[in-house]
């Protein structure tokens, strides 16, 4: 390289006159001067053009990967180089400078010529420059001292490299400049080495992306599928588990994979002897247990020659809920197949029975998994309006912006009905109504007066006719004494109020529901079940938190795993088994009643210290009273004790 002086000198002789020794005559430095001092002034620096505001943000947004990647390689550079003076810039394609990072001083210096982030790097504005040479010639390239057009450059050396992509195409470049006294000529070496490694990083990403996007394809055409997947290798661990899969058995692929797979689903018999024998099985229904749950379901499975496990599975109360959704047949349970027997029940369903000749909305409330959806459809069924569809909406199921679409339904595109026109001349029962938002609120208060709606995205007044249905498991009453809820909204829909009592109140019904789901397991499974009374006992002083929900799933549990035939309290879960056990502990250690006015008596002693008129004051008695009640439980002498 040569020095800073012999720079200079060739500078001030083209200056003087415009010609330079042959040897320098076909250099890139003595063409860009050529071009430069037809259109600027090299004494005379003029400041370079800045892009800001909108302008600067946009090119930010379309630069965004290469700044990303730029900034993380140019910091790392300069924490290894903190020491030394100098200052790495990143620009775009056009010159412009994205970002900056180096030696405060140095940086100063530059942000006082106007070089800083927003400014384009350009010949016709700064004179000669690196960028501009790495630009034209996608080469790395050097500008120092006197190489520099303009002279207030001259103080400075510089070296600029190309970033260019996968496709060969130039993102940018890596611009660096020291002190032109402290330049080396491994200062391109380290501008080339920062560029090399950004457009190695936008390799990797692009790579990156075209995988991303085959598998999203990949994804794609599984979630397409109807079935869920799940696949395991030769040692029946778990490969893969589609998404499919994952909301068809309410499971997350992280909780399964690398897992056994006889450890995560406890298949019927039939079907861990087809697995293990490498037999293919082609739609079978049958039942088997997930986390604790029974799932109904159709399967298929295959052995791949690899040794890889592929399982088809679909459950049927999927395909169930689905259709309650979108058919208007979904509607299957009626009055007399409702699974009840007790006199609460059948209070209920003469009240309900009454409601539905009010024409007026109709209000189911009860616990979770109590039946009120079931009972919906037994009142579409038994109304004027059971020729037409019933469509389920449950407040808790999406998130609330697309809750108002979903119910709303809305004009743009292909558009979509409302909730309310998909009932017409139908039922509507809404689940969770305690969650229904403000704005819904209002839409079901007006529609309730009018009989109009409008989508969300129209003025358009549509008119509706339907029999609606809703249903809470919350104490709503309260929710509108907190402001939550509308009252007059509540006042409507309540006119006709039914309420399911627990499960746990009803042990006839708890009795009935177990005998039927007995009877259907036999005659699905062609065996005879007999059940222990102790068994029907412990079931039906069993709390049920969960009601019918969870009175299935017990029940579905000890059929699958009993151990004969003849079910006995062993055969039960744990959770049922131990409930009735901690009870009967309980009950056991209940103190009585003069236990209890005797320990208050000592422990009143002990608080006010044996003053008997505080004392008396505290247990709300007499004074009498309480000496009475001391003689009677034979604690004078204790007391004089004290």
């Amino acid at each position: 390289m040569h020095s800073i002086e012999d720079s200079k000198t060739r500078w001030e002789f083209f200056q003087k006159h415009q010609w330079v020794s042959p040897e320098f005559a076909y250099s890139p430095i003595f063409q860009s001067w050529q071009r430069c001092i037809k259109q600027m002034s090299a004494y005379k620096w003029t400041r370079p053009h800045i892009a800001s505001g909108f302008t600067l943000t946009s090119l930010r947004r379309r630069n965004e990967r290469i700044i990303n990647c730029a900034v993380r390689v140019t910091e790392d550079m300069h924490d290894l180089l903190r020491s030394e003076k100098l200052l790495l810039l990143v620009t775009d394609d056009n010159g412009c400078v994205m970002s900056h990072v180096g030696h405060r001083e140095l940086e100063e210096k530059m942000e006082a010529l106007g070089i800083k982030v927003g400014c384009f790097l350009t010949e016709d504005k700064v004179g000669t420059n690196a960028v501009s040479f790495a630009m034209e010639t996608n080469m790395p390239c050097e500008v120092f001292a006197g190489d520099h057009f303009k002279r207030d450059m001259h103080g400075i050396g510089t070296a600029a490299a190309p970033i260019i992509d996968t496709y060969g195409k130039l993102r940018g470049t890596i611009y660096l400049v020291r002190y032109a006294e402290e330049y080396k000529r491994e200062n391109i070496v380290i501008a080339s080495s920062c560029a090399r490694e950004v457009s190695l990083q936008l390799h990797i990403e692009s790579e990156q992306e075209s995988m991303n996007r085959l598998q999203s394809a990949h994804s794609a055409a599984l979630e397409y599928m109807d079935d869920g997947i799940i696949s395991w290798d030769s040692e029946n661990l778990i490969s893969y588990t589609s998404s499919q899969a994952e909301k068809l058995l309410n499971v997350h692929s992280n909780d399964l994979l690398d897992r056994d797979i006889f450890n995560v689903i406890r298949f019927a018999p039939n079907i861990v002897s087809s697995i293990k024998q490498g037999e293919m099985v082609r739609r079978k229904q049958t039942t088997f247990e997930i986390d604790g749950r029974f799932i109904e379901a159709i399967v298929t499975y295959r052995c791949m020659s690899d040794g890889t496990h592929l399982l088809f599975i679909h459950p049927v109360d999927k395909f169930h809920e689905l259709a309650l959704q979108q058919s208007a047949s979904s509607a299957t349970y009626t009055f007399e197949n409702l699974a009840y027997t007790s006199r609460k029940m059948k209070h209920v369903m003469r009240v309900a029975r009454r409601a539905i000749k009010s024409q007026a909305p109709i209000l189911i409330t009860g616990e979770e998994g109590v039946g009120k959806s079931d009972l919906a459809m037994a009142i579409h069924n038994e109304s004027e309006y059971r020729d037409g569809p019933f469509i389920s909406l449950n407040c808790r199921s999406t998130n609330p912006y697309q809750l108002l679409r979903d119910v709303l339904g809305y004009d743009e595109g292909e558009g979509q009905l409302s909730k309310f026109e998909l009932a017409q001349n139908g039922t509507l029962y809404i689940e969770n109504i305690e969650l229904l938002g403000a704005e819904l609120q209002a839409t079901l208060l007006k529609l309730l007066k009018t009989g109009l709606i409008s989508r969300s995205d129209s003025e358009r007044l549509i008119t509706v006719k339907f029999q609606l249905i809703t249903g809470t498991s919350a104490n709503i009453a309260e929710e509108v004494a907190q402001g939550a809820f509308a009252r007059r909204l509540y006042y409507d829909l309540s006119a006709n109020e039914l309420h399911i009592p627990p499960l746990r109140t009803r042990p006839e019904d708890i009795e009935h529901m177990v005998h039927r789901l007995v009877n259907i397991y036999e005659q699905r499974h062609k065996v005879d079940i007999e059940i222990d009374s102790d068994v029907m006992d412990t079931l039906c002083n069993y709390r049920w938190s969960g009601n019918n929900s969870q009175l299935r799933n017990i029940v579905e549990r000890f059929l699958l795993n009993r151990s004969a035939n003849h079910i006995e309290v062993a055969d039960l879960p744990d959770e049922v088994r131990l409930q009735a056990q901690q009870e009967s502990d309980s009950a056991a250690s209940v103190m009585t009643l003069e236990e209890l006015e005797k320990q208050a008596i000592i422990q009143s002693w002990k608080v006010f210290d044996g003053r008997m008129q505080e004392m008396a004051k505290a247990l709300n008695i007499g004074r009498t009273t309480l000496w009475r009640k001391v003689k009677k439980y034979g604690l004078e002498e204790m007391l004089e004790a004290n």
